[in-house]
């Protein structure tokens, strides 16, 4: 969560006279963007939340949010709460890379029902979605919330406390269908680069550890830096979200160790390939907007996402014929094809296919007239 440590008494008593009051951090001006699944965020309740987001609201902004997956049924209650957030602070909701699990209870419809039933009654509410059945996030959010109580050098205690370990077994479980099915990255010490793309499965079996052991020992050893890559979307259903009305594309890309999801490198051509020219489940013009105009209008960039005289020369040039992401799992770090110029703030970045070296891109502040 980015509003970190607020004292709801200061809240209450001192209404917020800017966007940005030195007790709290904003990610962007007149929003509230939050965390509710990982510490510290997952420690603020539903009603902090919706004090924090009518705030936001009286200053015009959003509340945009990563939902808490472990809340209720782990299914339609997670969002449930997100747009009653949105309804108790009278506030528009975007809900952040929003899709159907193939380990989820239900089907991708009841989901897509909820925030359509919502927004028909009149709630402001988007979603954004990537086009991957393939995730990737921390290593630490498979641990307890408990193991989190006292922060970085409580966690680390816990880590290391063989003792706990027999609990840590009984709490902790893999974030897939199995332990083979989550795919390690992001390692530092030089002994552990043969983990690098390896299961944690692989990884047990090579140690003959338990996998417990392998992922406390590995967090302690790369001082709690470790990722994951895990399949866990629904492949079936994902062509539902990225072509809904109410969806934008969001890579949610973690740039960081040497097996990255693809989708880090392939979430937009992705969709252009096969979403828009392959399988046809979005017209061009649709999948443009979603990633261009859509979602610079939802964050309030009033001069950003169209090719419009006196706006931000941010600029994709992309052959519609064979614009493809070679990106997997295996060889997640490859360019996409098809994309010759890429211009950032009017500034050349990707030429003939090849980065310049100019680095162009800045911070965006909300609401501005010019960002």
């Amino acid at each position: 969560m980015l509003f970190e440590a607020v004292d709801r008494s200061y809240v209450e008593a001192r209404p917020l006279r800017s966007a940005r009051p030195a007790s709290i951090r904003v990610s962007l001006p007149l929003s509230t963007t939050t965390w509710p699944f990982y510490p510290p965020g997952s420690y603020a309740d539903t009603a902090e939340l919706t004090e924090l987001s009518r705030e936001a609201a009286r200053l015009g902004g959003i509340y945009h949010t990563h939902v808490r997956y472990s809340l209720g049924d782990k299914f339609l209650d997670p969002f449930r709460e997100a747009l009653d957030i949105g309804r108790g602070s009278d506030i528009p909701v975007h809900i952040t890379h929003f899709y159907h699990r193939t380990t989820s209870p239900g089907g991708a419809s009841r989901m897509l029902g909820l925030v359509e039933d919502a927004r028909d009654a009149g709630l402001d509410v988007t979603f954004d979605s990537y086009p991957y059945n393939l995730s990737s996030t921390r290593l630490t959010i498979l641990l307890p919330q408990w193991t989190h109580d006292g922060g970085y050098a409580r966690l680390m205690e816990v880590l290391r406390d063989q003792k706990l370990r027999t609990r840590l077994r009984s709490e902790m479980g893999p974030r897939a269908s199995s332990w083979g099915d989550m795919w390690l990255t992001n390692f530092r010490k030089p002994a552990n680069h043969r983990f690098e793309g390896r299961s944690i499965l692989q990884v047990a079996d090579l140690l003959d550890k338990d996998p417990i052991d392998v992922v406390c020992d590995l967090l302690v050893e790369e001082d709690l830096e470790t990722c994951y890559v895990s399949a866990g979307g629904n492949l079936a259903t994902l062509p539902k979200f990225v072509s809904h009305p109410l969806s934008m594309v969001g890579s949610d890309a973690v740039l960081i160790g040497d097996y990255p999801s693809p989708r880090t490198y392939g979430c937009f051509p992705v969709i252009l390939a096969e979403f828009v020219r392959e399988e046809r489940f979005l017209a061009l013009p649709d999948a443009i907007r979603k990633m261009t105009s859509f979602p610079a209008q939802r964050l309030g960039l009033p001069d950003r996402g169209l090719l419009r005289d006196g706006f931000k020369a941010d600029v994709v040039v992309f052959d519609a014929k064979t614009v493809k992401a070679p990106a997997t799992r295996t060889q997640p770090k490859q360019f996409p094809i098809g994309i010759d110029y890429v211009i950032v703030n009017g500034q050349v970045v990707v030429d003939s296919g090849k980065h310049t070296g100019m680095l162009a891109g800045r911070a965006l502040r909300r609401g501005r007239a010019s960002t």
